[in-house]
């Protein structure tokens, strides 16, 4: 007899199902890898009773840099508080990378839909993209000041070509079979794109946005390093200047969150949207194995002899 699976059971099939109990040991194994660099740490820089394996100069022990950011929140850095230093740096690092997602995204998947449009924009962007945009940072200064305008461009340039890229190899990646699908059943442009095309990109434009942080921190150190007196990484590279390594260590964790905070924001906002995202495979996995059993059970049968039919005479 064919067994007949209904749609509910196919995505209870198709989605990996997670028990509380594994969740809470990767739980308990991240904690404990943290737990175990920080007990690193703080053995390697002479908290207990030996001396310091490395000289608090070099990496001060994590009571020294607790020290230092309470000093800094009470006292703040170069005639500073500590919550402006790092507004500043939030202030040109969020206007940067938002700017990048609202016309980057939108970009990429213009070059994506069109060809023309791909002719168009794909080969400067391409061009762009391999130059490093630290050698770039001079003659930003001298077209748009030592303002903050600046900054927010050495910041956006190496951002927004990942973004774009990303948003139009996510596009060119769906199915042809899924648009042709819906072209046969006459939808209009707008519905494939809707419908099949962006939520089918989805995923690798978060993955684009999500990798683009780290580098978008990694220019908000290199956007301050010059023409500025404010700023998460400025006090960072200043502090440095004076040896002062609790401080850095400070900026550096502060930068650190921020990057983590923002990629577990995105992370959350992807799962919320793009629910669906890794089940797809997982469905097509498990009706190819219904499938192949049912082809199995089917040649066995054939290969059966006939049953004889006797006559019975009453």
């Amino acid at each position: 007899m064919t067994e007949v699976y209904s749609p509910t059971q196919l995505k209870s099939a198709a989605a990996p199902q997670t028990s509380p109990r594994k969740r809470l040991n990767d739980r308990w194994l991240t904690f404990g890898t943290f737990a175990l660099l920080l007990t690193t740490w703080a053995l390697t820089t002479g908290m207990g009773p030996w001396d310091p394996i490395i000289k608090p100069l070099f990496l001060p022990s994590p009571a020294l840099v607790v020290q230092a950011f309470f000093q800094l929140l009470e006292n703040g850095f170069q005639g500073k508080t500590l919550g402006q230093h790092v507004g500043i740096s939030l202030y040109r690092f969020s206007v940067a990378f938002f700017f990048c997602i609202i016309i980057g995204v939108p970009v990429g998947l213009m070059m994506g839909m069109n060809r023309r449009f791909r002719a168009i924009l794909e080969p400067p962007i391409q061009a762009i993209r391999p130059v490093p945009k630290i050698a770039l940072l001079p003659l930003f200064l001298i077209w748009f000041g030592i303002g903050n305008l600046s900054k927010i461009i050495v910041i956006a340039a190496p951002v927004f070509p990942l973004i774009a890229i990303s948003a139009m190899q996510a596009v060119q990646s769906v199915s042809e079979k899924k648009i042709q699908a819906a072209q046969s059943l006459g939808a209009s442009r707008w519905t494939v794109f809707s419908r099949i095309v962006l939520p089918a990109s989805l995923p690798g434009i978060f993955t684009g946005i999500r990798l683009s942080i780290s580098i978008a921190v990694t220019m908000l150190v290199a956007a301050e390093l010059t023409a500025t007196s404010e700023g998460i990484a400025w006090m960072a590279l200043t502090a440095a200047e004076f040896l002062a390594t609790n401080v850095v260590i400070v900026a550096v964790l502060i930068m650190a969150v921020i990057g983590f905070g923002l990629d577990r924001l995105f992370w959350l906002i992807e799962t919320r949207i793009v629910h669906w995202s890794g089940k797809e495979s997982a469905l097509v996995t498990q009706t190819r194995n219904r499938l192949s059993s049912l082809a199995i059970s089917i040649f066995r049968a054939a290969q059966r002899p006939p049953y004889r039919v006797r006559n019975r005479h009453l």
